[in-house]
């Protein structure tokens, strides 16, 4: 008995074991994602310029059927890529070729059935330069069978830029000083095996660069056009200008040669280089009163001082120094020069050798300075009203014709300018009557105690300089003074107002234009408070802790003064008489 059961259980054992091979080898999952096939084909090398095919190669070797499959084609960077136009509003196509603005595609395909495949092509000519590597990639995102899913597969294909059908060559000077000369050389060759047609190239110039010369001159704006390049032919196009920038700075330059396709110029093949902004030779420098940011005043003494530089290994002889002086604010009459020549003609100063020794052989790393004074003059100038600035400038220039080895330039030279900004000096004056001219008087003067005595307050402003913003007056009335809600301002000028809490008078302005007070009328504001004293013998006070501030709209300066308080005694029509009786 036992031994039949052990039988029996021996043989369901290898029942279950063959069960389980044949469930292994014939109960395999009906969809494999390996088993859809997406292949992106297209040539590994070509030359720059060449229309390239790109084959989207895709097929379904499932048991499933696949849906909604989405394609996703991404053309390399930079690539031409033509289409047929647009039809018109009508409907029409004339037949012509526009150029897609995006570099990617997509296309669907509802359905693909178990042992189904397709293809699609994509064209596109490749821009760039020589050893450019230029990738296009293809991605699919699908569903299969009745899986709730969805799948994703992508390729990918690198093509090579091995030759250019244009050879170019850009050269520019590796290293820079700001302000130098220099030319930009472009040489060009025709290395296919035909003729090409309907080119020209665009210069693109980096900031800071003047163009002087062209040759030969331009078939437009930075633009040369070449309606024939024949097989071996090439040619040359030179730039000469002159290149600003900061020490350190890298200044690109770039040419695109387009060709006519499609009726457009695109892009075809591209070529740049670069030049550092170096250590200029002679280093110059200008301050005024030991700053760059000093802020002048009517009658103040400007002490500049002119710092110089040799920062090459070459001994710079024969250096000359030019200063001009530039602005209506100088005082010309008050210029010390410090030894150097004063021209009134051009408003220059001008130091040499004789003056100044270094000039004759300033050594590698050698440094000096040179002074001069002018005073700022003790009156703005007479002209409209608002929207002006005042300033003086100096342009200081350090030359030599004589050229170190090695440098093309006709001379060594480097610049330096500096702009003083001179702030406005506006006037503020507070005063007081008894028999106002516009509002007459009232009360008893001398004051008497427990009677009232009015008297009428006036602010005058006057702004000669620049334009002032966040301008406003205020002042504080003294105890036992009384506001009497009278007022009195220019025409368009915001009036005086006053707070019973703080007991403190506000003339909020704002802005202050330029030129008040000299062609333009003063900004004016009266107010009148009265009086009623109770001590004999007193002088009161009608207004204390008056102030004046507001912001030079151009210097940026914060101005503020104080005026003197007024009493009873201070009045402008009745002096001397406000000793309360």
């Amino acid at each position: 008995m036992t031994n039949r059961i052990l039988k029996w259980l021996v043989l369901f054992a290898l029942a279950l074991f063959i069960i389980a091979i044949v469930i292994f080898l014939f109960g395999k999952p009906s969809f494999s994602e390996d088993q859809v096939v997406l292949e992106l084909e297209g040539p590994t090398q070509a030359s720059v310029g060449d229309e390239v095919v790109y084959k989207v190669k895709y097929g379904n070797q499932t048991k499933l059927e696949l849906n909604n499959l989405r394609f996703t084609f991404n053309y390399p960077e930079e690539s031409v890529v033509l289409k047929p136009a647009r039809p018109d509003d009508s409907g029409h196509s004339d037949g012509d070729k526009e150029i897609l603005k995006e570099l990617t595609e997509t296309f669907a395909v509802d359905a693909l059935q178990s042992g189904e495949s397709g293809e699609k092509e994509f064209r596109a000519f490749l821009v760039g330069d020589r050893g450019n590597i230029k990738n296009a990639k293809v991605q699919l995102e699908f569903r299969a069978g009745t899986i709730r899913s969805s799948f994703e597969k992508s390729d990918t294909i690198s093509t090579t830029l091995v030759s250019v059908p244009v050879s170019l060559t850009l050269v520019a000077p590796p290293s820079v000083v700001s302000g130098q000369t220099i030319n930009y050389i472009l040489d060009y060759r025709n290395e296919s095996n035909d003729n090409i047609s309907d080119i020209r190239f665009e210069f693109t110039y980096p900031d800071g660069f003047a163009v002087q010369e062209q040759t030969p001159s331009p078939s437009g704006v930075n633009t040369w056009f070449v309606p024939l390049l024949k097989r071996g032919q090439g040619g040359r196009i030179s730039v000469k200008g002159a290149l600003m920038g900061r020490e350190g700075e890298v200044k690109t330059v770039s040419v695109s040669l387009k060709r006519g396709i499609g009726g457009e110029f695109v892009n075809y093949q591209k070529a740049a280089t670069s030049s550092l902004i170096s250590n200029p030779l002679l280093v110059l420098d200008v301050l005024v009163n030991g700053s760059r940011d000093y802020s002048a005043h009517l009658e103040d003494r400007l002490q500049y001082t002119v710092r110089y530089r040799n920062n090459s290994t070459s001994n710079l002889i024969g250096l000359n120094l030019e200063v001009k002086l530039e602005g209506e604010m100088y005082n010309l009459e008050t210029i010390d020069t410090n030894g150097g020549f004063y021209d009134s003609s051009s408003g220059t100063i001008l130091w040499n050798a004789a003056v100044v020794p270094d000039f004759s052989a300033l050594l590698p790393n050698k440094s000096g300075e040179v002074k001069f004074s002018v005073s700022i003059k003790d009156d703005f100038p007479s002209g409209g009203v608002g929207g002006r600035n005042f300033f003086v400038k100096t342009a200081a220039k350090l030359r030599t014709p004589n050229v170190p080895s090695g440098f093309g330039d006709s001379e060594v030279a480097t610049t330096a300018n500096l702009v003083t900004k001179v702030g406005t000096q506006p006037t503020f004056s507070q005063t007081a009557f008894y028999n106002d001219p516009a509002f007459g008087s009232s009360g008893p003067l001398p004051p008497e105690t427990g009677q009232e005595t009015v008297f009428t307050v006036h602010w005058q402003i006057t702004n000669p300089g620049n334009d002032m913003s966040n301008v406003e007056v205020k002042a504080a009335l003294s105890p036992g003074v009384t506001w009497k809600s009278i007022v009195s301002v220019g025409l368009g000028q915001s009036e005086p107002t006053f707070d019973a809490n703080s007991s403190e008078v506000r003339w909020n302005i704002g802005v202050l234009p330029q030129g008040i007070g000299g062609l333009a009328p003063k900004y004016e504001a009266s107010f009148q408070v009265g009086v009623k004293p109770s001590v004999v013998g007193q002088k009161p006070v009608i207004v204390k802790d008056g102030k004046f501030s507001g912001t030079d709209s151009f210097t940026k300066e914060q101005i503020i003064f104080n005026a003197p308080d007024l009493t009873t005694d201070d009045l402008v029509d009745r002096p001397g008489e406000g000793t309360v009786q």
